[in-house]
This record gives C-alpha cells, structure tokens and sequence, in this order.
C-alpha cells in the first residue's frame, strides 16, 4: 500500500534531517576534544555575527515565496524571488570581502580569513533558502532530502578532516563555505530549470515591501537569544561562554525534532487556510506541531545532559544544568510561530515586526539587567522572558486576523507534563535519565492522544488534504 503522500514527505524531510544533525552529533566528542572550551565560545560569538547577517542576507525571501509563490502565477513569482536571491547573495559576497578586516573588532577578536568564510556561508543564504523552499512548496521531498543530505555529509566530513589537521575554527568556517558555495551552484541551476531565473528590479519592490519587515523582524527576534551571546562575552570568561554554546546546540536537537513537520506545514499553511475546512485544519495540525514542540523539548531536556556527561570532557560538563532552560526558551520560540498564521496572512509583514521587535526589546532589557550580576543565569531568565512576550503577542493579534480554536488549555496541561519530564533530567543520574526517558516519553505522549492533540492513529498528517502551491 503506497504511503499518503503527506506522510511521506514528511519521512524524507525526517530522514535527511536525521542523516545531517545525526552527523553532527557524532562529530561531537571530535570538536570537543580538538576544540578548547575558549575557542567555542569565540565561535559561538562569531556564530551569533552569522546570524544577524544571515538574517539581511535571508532578506525574508522565503517567506516572501511562500506568500507570492501560491497564486496562479507561482513560477513567475519563484523567478523573480530567485534572481532577487541572486542580486543579494552577490551583494552580500561584496559585503563580505570589504567588511572582513572588521573582525579585530569583535569582543573576541577574529582574523580576516575567518570573517571572509563566515561570510561566503551568510551571503549564500538567500541563494540556497529559495530554492530549497520552492521545491517543498512543489512537494517534491526527495530531491530536497537528496541535496540537504548531500550538502551536510560534505560539510561533515570537510569540518572533520581540517579540525583534524589542526585548522580550528577558521577550518570549521572554511568547511561550512564550501559546503554552501556547492549547494547554491547545484540549487540555482535546478531552479533555472524548473522556473527560471529573472532579475526584474521592477518587481523588486513589492517582493521586499513584504520580505524586508520580516527581516527588520528577524533581526529584533536576534534578540531573543543570540544577543545575549554578546553581554555574556563581555561579563563570563570564555569557558563558560563556550558552556553555554554548547548548551544551546544541544537545545537546538529539540528543533531539530520538529523540522520535518515544520518543513511540511509551514509551506503550505496559507493555502490551506483558504480552503473549505481550512482554518478547522490548520488549526488542528497546529495542535500536532504544538505537542511535537513539547515532546521534542522534553526528550532534548532528558538526552541533553546525558550527552554533554559522556561525550565531551570534563571542562564541559557545566554546560549540562542549561539545558532544559534552553530547551524551554526554544519551545517558547516554536509555539509562537505555530499560532501566528494570521500575523503572515497580511500584505506587508509589520505585524511580524512589531511583535518580534517588542518582545526583542523586553530581552535585551533584560541582558542589560540580569546578565552582568547573574551571568548565564540572567541571560537564561531574560531569554524566558522575552520568549514569553513574543508568545503571548504573537497569539493576540493573530486571532484579530485569523481566530481559530487552538486549544490552548490542552496544550498547557502537556506542556506543564514536559517540564516535570525535563526536570528529571537534572535530579537523577545519567543512566537513571535514560532508563526513564523512554517510559516518561510514551507516559507523555499518551497524555496527548488523551487530550484530543494528537490523534489515535498515528497518521496526523496523512488525512489532510492540501493543493500543491
């Protein structure tokens, strides 16, 4: 019996993200081992640069796709988004070279080499993200999967070999710039052949009036967690930044998790949305994203600690307390972009940046407060705090626009059950967290089905029926 064709795209998305973050967890102990605690907090530092600059180079450009891509114009649309993609990954290539003597400047200071390579990655953002969100769009999975998996095992295996021979971070940054320099090479030319690519500056304008607040709201929403990146590194030493790092990356498996269905759903919400029973589904698919989030936290929360405990040296293991924090920060994060739909549904994306850049603002007060008399703690606490802003906002004007019924009260029952599960993790020994894990999972899981959030039968996703964009 052929599987429903939701599910199994959903397989593909499951299994490459699987392949590539499997690989990163299995390169570890590696990077660990060769990496001193100090240098990964200086490359988390330069990591958090990458982000804000991603997020300009992104240009909120697949976001835009999503919006404009699901006419009955759609391929037009896809082109002129891709060469708009084009033209900026061009400009952020020229960025890149005049900017990177700039780097003596960070707090901890980084070559020009490293700032060139870092750059080569983010301004290639755009000219990778289009493409890639295109083909979801069209449903076709297996050609995603193919290139995410490809670019990620040469990007493992290119980290590997040159942190082996001993080029530190500039060859971890050198591995992530060539990997992406191929992906985009491969990418841009599959997309020439499936829609084209057309640089029309007179459509510009209207792709950016929806794509540029969204980057505006991007760049506020840095502030919900990677700023604090900055505060941290002028009031803690550079092990415990590089803890913290370490913390958060393995928060980030949380996310990973979730990324297939995100993958899945977030492509094709609007459409669906429109259809006859559009809103009862999006809003129920909502509920399953919402209690995958949850599992997801709990289940990072739990393996977290145990990870940092047996796979990284001693130096390390501070990193283990933070995880569940972070884990709750993240889940935060995810609630707040499932039950925004209505926010996306407007012509421009001001409603994104209004939210984004006040809850921004509430966390940055917060660094500024908590950070220097608390160090990580503080960050953590304004973290919470800002997420919790964006949250709560996020849900109130998206209901203006787009009221659905949600199920609010079922999805804080569940998640007060995953906060209890995440806070095992820190009472009891690594081994007991793991014997415990599985059972407290399934305890969980049950919970949900209980609940109405997720279905009987585990086939959430394949029932629905939505229109390829």
């Amino acid at each position: 019996m052929r599987l429903p064709a939701a599910l199994r795209d959903a397989g593909l998305y499951a299994g490459a993200m699987v392949w590539t973050k499997g690989l990163g967890l299995l390169l570890l102990p590696l990077v660990t081992a060769l990496l001193p605690a100090a240098e990964y907090g200086r490359m988390e530092l330069l990591g958090s640069v990458a982000e804000v600059a991603a997020l300009l180079a992104g240009a909120g450009l697949v976001d835009t796709l999503y919006r404009f891509g699901a006419g009955a114009d759609a391929g037009r649309a896809a082109a002129q988004v891709t060469g708009l993609a084009v033209a900026v990954s061009l400009g952020g290539l020229l960025l890149a070279a005049l900017l990177s003597p700039l780097g003596a400047l960070l707090p901890m200071p980084a070559s020009s080499t490293e700032v060139m390579l870092l750059g080569v990655t983010v301004a290639l953002e755009a000219a990778i993200g289009v493409p890639l969100a295109w083909l979801r769009m069209q449903g076709r999975a297996a050609h995603y999967a193919a290139l995410v998996v490809l670019r990620g095992t040469l990007h493992s295996a290119l980290l590997a070999l040159l942190l082996w021979q001993g080029f530190g971070v500039a060859g971890m940054l050198a591995a992530g710039a060539a990997a992406s320099l191929l992906a985009a090479l491969a990418l841009l030319g599959g997309q020439a052949r499936l829609t084209g690519v057309q640089l029309a500056p007179r459509a510009w304008k209207h792709l950016l009036a929806y794509g540029l607040p969204l980057t505006a709201g991007g760049l506020a929403a840095f502030l919900l967690g990677t700023a604090d990146r900055w505060f941290l590194a002028s009031n803690v030493d550079a092990a415990a930044l590089g803890q913290y790092a370490l913390a958060a990356r393995l928060g980030l498996v949380m996310a990973f998790l979730t990324q297939p269905f995100d993958l899945w759903f977030y492509p094709r919400r609007i459409a669906l949305y429109g259809t006859a029973d559009g809103p009862a589904q999006v809003a129920r698919l909502s509920g399953i994203g919402a209690t995958l989030t949850l599992l997801a936290a709990a289940a990072a929360a739990l393996a977290g600690p145990v990870l940092i405990q047996w796979a990284t040296p001693a130096e390390y293991h501070g990193a283990s307390v933070w995880v569940p924090w972070l884990c709750a920060c993240l889940a935060m994060q995810s609630l707040g972009s499932l039950f925004n739909i209505g926010c996306y549904m407007q012509r421009t994306g001001r409603q994104s940046l209004l939210v984004n850049g006040g809850a921004g603002l509430v966390a940055l007060a917060g660094y500024a407060l908590l950070v220097a008399p608390f160090g990580v703690a503080g960050a953590v606490a304004a973290t919470l705090l800002g997420q919790a802003v964006r949250l709560v906002w996020f849900v109130r004007l998206s209901q203006r626009s787009a009221p659905l019924a949600y199920g609010f009260g079922k999805v804080a029952l569940l998640a007060c059950g995953a906060a209890l599960v995440a806070a095992l993790a820190q009472l009891v020994p690594p081994l007991v967290a793991v014997l415990l894990g599985a059972p407290l999972l399934g305890t969980l899981t049950l919970l949900a089905v209980a609940l109405g959030l997720l279905p009987r039968l585990n086939l959430a996703v394949s029932c629905v029926s939505t229109p390829r964009a």
